[in-house]
């Protein structure tokens, strides 16, 4: 099921289907999603920043991020997490409490995730992306990062994986190691706000590709016959990504 559909108010056959990682792309700069002949809104993205950081000399190993409705209740401590992990967001004046809250009230799909740390080492620790629904249906996925070969920083990971968060998402950090901070720069492709509604906005709103990962084409001219290609004005073109 598509993450548009989802994201719908209308959805009376939600609970039909279960499939968590499938989301809408980030709109192009016309505002239309990738596939459709409407746009959904048409801002450029801007991210949701959280900061995960470890106080002690030990890593500490399966952070939990998000699953607000567990980490939310009463008996939960820390948000589920040891006393060594604070999380906070990265913008002054807000709470990562407040993020919880709004993750259940305005559901939203990730478009591109970065990542970034003094210590680079802790960009590349694997991040598990698990939901549920009420049904007791559930999906797991695992995320490892990548350090692109063309990049030219080492603390720094973006990965364009689609995946919604909401109530039960829950972001597994397989570890933050000793004495690391790690920023994340959640993008969003699109976010549902009922309340929008009320003033004749539409409950689904897209977002553009906000261009972090910028791309350079390397082009071969020439050499067509040693390359095997045939023809004496053979070119090539390589995306590679610069941070």
């Amino acid at each position: 099921m598509k993450m548009s559909k989802y994201f719908s108010d209308a959805r009376e056959n939600a609970n039909n289907s279960f499939d968590s990682f499938s989301g809408q792309e980030f709109l192009n700069a016309n505002g239309v999603a990738a596939g459709s002949s409407a746009g959904l809104g048409g801002a450029t993205s801007q991210p949701y920043i959280l900061s995960i950081a470890n106080s002690t000399t030990d890593a500490v190993a399966n952070v939990a991020v998000f699953n607000a409705y567990k980490s939310l209740a009463a008996t939960a401590t820390n948000f589920d997490n040891p006393a060594a992990i604070t999380i906070s967001m990265g913008i002054g004046g807000l709470t990562y409490g407040e993020m919880l809250y709004q993750s259940m009230n305005k559901p939203f799909v990730v478009g591109l995730t970065y990542l970034q740390s003094a210590n680079a080492s802790q960009v590349l620790e694997t991040i598990r992306i698990s939901q549920k629904d009420i049904n007791g249906n559930e999906s797991h996925k695992s995320i490892v990062p990548t350090i692109d070969p063309y990049q030219q920083q080492t603390g720094t990971v973006a990965i364009a994986f689609n995946y919604k968060i909401d109530g039960f998402t829950k972001l597994t950090i397989a570890s933050i190691l000793a004495s690391a901070t790690l920023n994340v720069y959640l993008y969003p492709a699109e976010n549902v706000a009922t309340g929008r509604a009320l003033t004749g906005g539409a409950v689904v709103k897209g977002f553009q590709n906000p261009d972090l990962v910028k791309k350079d084409k390397v082009e071969i001219v020439g050499g067509g016959n040693q390359l095997g290609f045939g023809g004496n004005q053979a070119s090539s073109r390589r995306s590679r990504r610069r941070f």
